[in-house]
């Protein structure tokens, strides 16, 4: 899945949440993840998967840890899955500076008045076993079946560059 077609969909899900409560948000992404072909529903959890990655950072585990989640594994997912879900814009605003999330006062982007969201993690699963068909591989299985080609095809690149080089 591209970068964009994922924000469209954080985007798209902060537009349909029908109050301040961001958990509707959750219900909302999960709405159009269903909608989605079983490979894009894969795409948009490794690009969960990658942004949140990307916000290991020593800078960002201490501002996770001032704002009091990131004292354990659980805790430091959920913020992660917080600040992705306020939208492109922030996330880029806190990959660069994370103290950013230190300025937030918008009661609309916290979670009953917290800055959590766990539940964006099992999305894409729920989102392909109401898809799935019983020819269909379970979801871990689909995951790893698509890993294991991805490495394939990551190692089928690299010896290919290697007789370039020669």
């Amino acid at each position: 899945m591209e970068t964009t077609q994922f924000w469209d969909i954080i985007e798209k899900s902060i537009v349909q949440k029908n109050s301040i409560d961001k958990n509707e948000q959750g219900d909302a992404i999960l709405e159009i993840l269903t909608t989605l072909k079983q490979n894009q529903i894969l795409g948009f959890h490794q690009k969960l998967t990658d942004l949140k990655r990307e916000l290991n950072t020593p800078q960002f585990n201490e501002i996770a840890f001032m704002m009091k989640y990131g004292d354990n594994r659980t805790a430091l997912s959920g913020f992660k899955n917080w600040v992705i879900s306020l939208g492109e814009n922030h996330y880029k605003k806190t990959k660069q500076s994370p103290a950013h999330l230190l300025t937030l006062n918008d009661p609309k982007l916290f979670v009953v008045g917290r800055a959590y969201l766990n539940e964006l993690d099992g999305l894409p699963q729920i989102a392909y076993e109401d898809n799935r068909t019983e020819s269909d591989l379970e979801w871990y299985a689909f995951v790893q079946k698509h890993r294991r080609l991805q490495q394939i095809e990551n190692n089928q690149n690299h010896n290919k560059d290697k007789g370039l080089e020669r």
